[in-house]
């Protein structure tokens, strides 16, 4: 025992022989503090039952009275004397006797812990109802209600059934990557698109030009006055001279016409038939595929324009 530990045990013995029970538990519980010596918990089980507390000074005093078996110095009037003090406090609690088939298991009284398996000493209670618990890790705890009478002593064996651990579900199979689309040339597309809009832009050019041919025409005629046969022989030099500006005009305005009208049927051609390229390889999702045909007209001439995500 360690010096101090050995100062407060005397301090504690002389309290005790003076009855102060209170100060002599108070030096006793200090030196246990210290250092685990079974003659200091014997001073404080004594303590315990001097003051009534007898759940307590029954634990304590079992702890003293093994020990001090085992002590070969100890005397036969020292070990009488532990074992009485010990039954005195025994007599006024009651005491559950506990297995369990899972050493280092917890056992709790009323969700207090007090010791793990396998417990040397009886489960000392208040006499009246209780609950005993036994838990350990990986193992479905278990629970007995008890009812101890004051000098009472019953035994409870817990079995403890072992979790099973169950692997976690295997994740399902990712589903199989779509198959690769083909990979489309450009250059088709923007040759044919490129066509396709020269195509459009000369027939808006020669749309252009033959509606201002048209208005020549329309302004000859108002010139030359009342219908004439320009084909007459008795037409002047001047009538004949109106005539042929007018035949030329007309056939300006005719030209300008029909190159419109195959500009713009050339362009719609080749956009279609870029268009049936670019369906027949596409590189967008079906679901995000829109076409949009507009079409385009114009006087003496017409096409389609054609616009979308394919």
């Amino acid at each position: 025992m360690s010096d101090k530990a050995r100062k407060l045990y005397v301090e504690g013995v002389a309290a005790s022989e003076q009855n102060r029970w209170a100060d002599a538990y108070a030096s006793f519980v200090a030196a246990w503090a210290l250092q685990k010596h079974y003659t200091i918990v014997g001073g404080i089980g004594t303590c315990e039952l001097m003051l009534q507390r007898y759940r307590d000074a029954a634990e304590h005093l079992a702890i003293y009275v093994r020990e001090l078996a085992n002590d070969t110095t100890a005397t036969p009037e020292e070990r009488e004397a532990a074992a009485a003090a010990y039954a005195q406090a025994r007599a006024e609690v009651g005491a559950v006797i506990v297995s369990a088939n899972v050493p280092g298991a917890k056992v709790l009284v009323d969700g207090s812990p007090v010791g793990t398996t396998p417990l040397v000493d009886p489960v000392f209670v208040e006499p009246g109802p209780h609950t005993i618990t036994v838990q350990h890790d990986g193992h479905a705890p278990e629970s007995s209600a008890v009812d101890v009478a004051r000098g009472g002593e019953i035994q409870r064996a817990f079995e403890l059934e072992q979790l099973v651990v169950r692997a976690p579900p295997e994740p399902a199979p990712a589903p199989p990557p779509p198959p690769a689309m083909a990979e489309r040339s450009s250059a088709p597309i923007v040759a044919g698109a490129s066509v396709a809009a020269a195509g459009v832009i000369a027939g808006v050019v020669f749309t252009l030009v033959a509606n201002a041919k048209a208005n020549s025409v329309r302004e000859q005629h108002t010139k030359i006055g009342a219908p004439v046969n320009c084909n007459a022989a008795t037409n002047d030099e001047q009538m004949q001279q109106q005539c042929n500006k007018l035949s030329t005009l007309v056939d300006g305005r005719d030209l300008f016409s029909n190159l419109a009208l195959w500009s713009f049927v050339g362009g719609g051609a080749v956009a279609v038939g870029t268009l049936g390229y670019w369906l027949a390889s596409p590189s967008t999702p079906p679901e995000k595929r829109h076409v949009r045909v507009v079409p385009l007209v114009a006087p003496g001439a017409g096409g389609i324009v054609a616009s979308g995500v394919f």
